[in-house]
């Protein structure tokens, strides 16, 4: 059996942890998560570690170190500069945005405000960012706002009722 995937957040906040930790453990036991509650803690792990996490997941306002600064130290780093890293924060602000792309970011997400967005949200990002064998198919009938969080293909139509 191939190893779980390695996903290390960075977030201070406690309830956040536990709701991402809450999603990974229910739809994907293949994962691994590891938390960090800052940007300096996010680092001493990163050099403590002598195998890459498959992607982390970083807020931005944090104590000590903030996320800006993390990721600027992760890309200049010839050891961590090709880990996949997704922005994750409660802001939208366009200022963010753009200077988290400009230091590296893969990609930003602001964090959805329910669970049922959070698990859209987090299978999107598992859809993006850990594909493969590893991957445990999620329940068909998961939905949030309408959409299947699965490709239509992945997904088993209902029997028509005639």
């Amino acid at each position: 059996m191939a190893d779980k995937y390695n996903v290390l957040l960075a977030d201070d906040d406690e309830d956040d942890r536990f709701l991402l930790k809450s999603v990974f453990d229910t739809y994907w036991p293949d994962c691994e998560v590891r938390f960090a509650v800052d940007g300096v803690e996010l680092l001493e792990t990163l050099g403590q570690s002598d195998r890459h996490p498959d992607l982390i997941l970083l807020d931005l306002n944090m104590p000590r170190m903030d996320g800006f600064s993390a990721l600027e130290h992760i890309r200049n780093s010839a050891f961590t500069r090709t880990i996949p890293v997704v922005m994750f924060t409660t802001s939208s602000a366009p200022d963010h945005i753009h200077r988290a792309y400009e230091l590296g970011a893969n990609s930003f997400v602001t964090k959805p405000s329910n669970y049922r967005e959070l698990v859209s949200v987090l299978t999107d990002l598992r859809t993006s960012w850990l594909p493969g064998p590893r991957a445990i198919a999620l329940p068909a009938q998961i939905l949030s706002g309408g959409r299947r969080l699965l490709p239509t293909a992945a997904v088993p139509e209902s029997p028509s009722t005639t």
